[in-house]
């Protein structure tokens, strides 16, 4: 991976990062007014921008993805209640994420700021998506690479290999492999999950993260049907607002298998081994 430093043509300006002061350490972050900060952060830019991020850089861009524009303006209220869940969960030393489903990789790097060691695994099938993560792990802090096993894989995960449509709509993160009519699709590849484990040598799984918008079922009821216990994750962070696209019940399949629900709201849940 070519490290690529942060560059003048897309560090903010005097204005955008009194913008950004303000949103990022004041009240103005929160709500409406997070609109509008990002609004006139739009007005001042018109590509992405490169700001301190979870210890490192992160390179933002400024439209059609939640995530960045969350992490760019209020980074310490972004998926705060998943971020406390991964630091209880997360070794310092030798463990093991899988991020299914990587977007930009905003969730990502905040995990690789708990590691100073161990393997960081990371599958994103968008082209687009997988280029803005591609630079944000390059653009972040290059010892990520020195101090974690670093895998990044273009691919949609699913029961076996080959290839499946996938839908991308105007949100770059809400892409699915669940036919949304009237969207445009893609054709990407597919690894089963297990793959891209032995392939990162994996002995274990210390923490999983999961946000396909509605395929969960399709990825880990293969898995759980084929990986050994040694595989299963100890702790995962699972989106479950998406539930009714389900064609099998994740909840109950993780149920079944010894988890139990550490929290739960209307977006996302929190699993460990009982």
């Amino acid at each position: 991976m070519t490290n690529i430093a942060p560059s003048d043509t897309h560090r903010p300006g005097l204005v955008t990062a009194a913008l950004l002061g303000l949103s990022r350490h004041t009240p103005f972050g929160r709500g409406q007014m997070r609109k509008l900060m990002a609004k006139g952060v739009r007005a001042l830019n018109d590509g992405p921008l490169d700001v301190p991020l979870y210890g490192g850089t992160a390179r933002l861009h400024l439209s059609n993805n939640n995530s960045e524009i969350k992490a760019l303006l209020s980074p310490r209220r972004f998926a705060r209640e998943e971020y406390q869940f991964c630091a209880q969960h997360m070794p310092s030393h030798d463990g093991v994420f899988f991020d299914i489903g990587g977007n930009a990789g905003i969730f990502s790097l905040y995990v690789a700021s708990l590691m100073q060691s161990g393997t960081l695994i990371i599958a994103e099938p968008q082209p687009a998506m997988f280029k803005r993560l591609s630079t944000n792990f390059s653009v972040m802090n290059p010892a990520i690479a020195a101090r974690l096993n670093l895998h990044l894989h273009q691919t949609a995960l699913g029961a076996e290999d080959g290839r499946l449509t996938l839908s991308i709509p105007e949100s770059a993160g809400q892409a699915s492999a669940r036919p949304v009519e009237g969207v445009p699709t893609i054709d990407v590849p597919v690894t089963p999950m297990l793959t891209l484990l032995t392939q990162a040598n994996a002995t274990k799984l210390d923490l999983l993260k999961i946000d396909v918008e509605g395929f969960e079922d399709g990825i880990l009821f293969p898995f759980f049907e084929t990986a050994p216990a040694s595989l299963h994750p100890k702790a995962i962070v699972m989106e479950c607002c998406h539930a009714g696209r389900w064609q099998r019940d994740c909840e109950a399949l993780l149920l079944g298998h010894g988890y139990q629900i550490a929290h739960k709201d209307r977006t996302n849940m929190m699993l460990e081994k009982a």
